[in-house]
């Protein structure tokens, strides 16, 4: 297993070390859109991978909270609401700020509101102590690749204590759908790269952001049985994927027929204007 500080890794080279490095994402990409995807997106990189709605706003709280306010200004910058691209000021704008990710006005003060009510929960007292965007590597010859996880916050000399921050629009529907956005999967992950040097993880939680002004943020722990499940999920994804590598085959595994779930009303009448 390898530890790699955040300085020494960055989040970009991070997310582009796939496929030599499989994170929670990519498996998670695999697992719900195919193989043809996965290596258009992957491998032949023919294809972009679609930023699901409000992913920005999320990094940006990850952001200011793990790497502070300098890291944050370097990164990211305000997009005023009277930005018009088409006069010369806004494209001089555009060019002075091309390299930086651009955040609204909006989202700016949200971001604000998000990020103290992270720091006002207790949680927070935990959080500072413990490193943040550390990522844990492991190679395996069973699974026939390596896989990486990088934790917002991990407290190794605590047991390797996980926290994850995640920005929800909804807090009080996060915790039904936290399991299907496969956020055990990720912990999964850690976990199984963690046991390669011998650390045992102790408790893992979600520290979940509502994005809205006057956020809230509540503490959610995974199940051990969820991550269990990520990891089966995670060994049966790495070893499918670590397979066609090596044959070369990338067509989509033949999916079950269903029959139509047909309403009992629309049966009815179906049946009934056969007769």
């Amino acid at each position: 297993m390898t530890i790699i500080q955040s300085a020494d890794l960055p989040i970009e080279v991070y997310h582009q070390s796939v496929p030599a490095w499989l994170s929670k994402t990519s498996l998670r990409d695999f697992i719900d859109h195919g193989a043809s995807w996965f290596y258009k997106a992957y491998i032949g990189k023919s294809i972009k991978r679609n930023v699901p709605d409000g992913v920005e706003q999320g990094s940006a709280l990850d952001c200011l909270l793990t790497e502070g306010k300098s890291a944050f200004a370097a990164r990211y910058v305000i997009k005023t609401d009277d930005y018009d691209g088409r006069t010369a000021a806004g494209k001089a704008w555009r060019l002075e700020n091309e390299n930086k990710q651009h955040l609204t006005a909006k989202d700016f003060a949200i971001l604000g509101d998000a990020a103290d009510a992270v720091r006002l929960d207790p949680v927070w007292k935990d959080l500072e102590k413990a490193s943040a965007q550390i990522t844990v590597r492991r190679s395996s010859e069973s699974l026939g690749l390596g896989l990486q996880s990088r934790p917002d916050f991990l407290a190794l000399d605590r047991g390797a204590i996980y926290w994850d921050l995640k920005k929800t629009r909804d807090l009080d529907l996060f915790g039904k759908h936290a399991i299907n956005l496969g956020y055990h999967l990720q912990a999964a992950v850690a976990r199984w790269c963690l046991a390669g040097e011998g650390i045992t993880m102790g408790p893992a939680y979600l520290v979940a952001v509502e994005w809205e002004h006057g956020a809230r943020c509540r503490v959610y722990e995974i199940p051990e049985w969820a991550i269990d499940d990520g990891e089966r999920q995670m060994r049966s994804a790495a070893s499918d994927i670590a397979d066609r590598m090596k044959r070369g085959d990338w067509t989509n595994s033949p999916m079950p027929v269903s029959p139509l779930d047909i309403p009992d009303w629309m049966r009815r009448k179906m049946e009934s204007s056969n007769n």
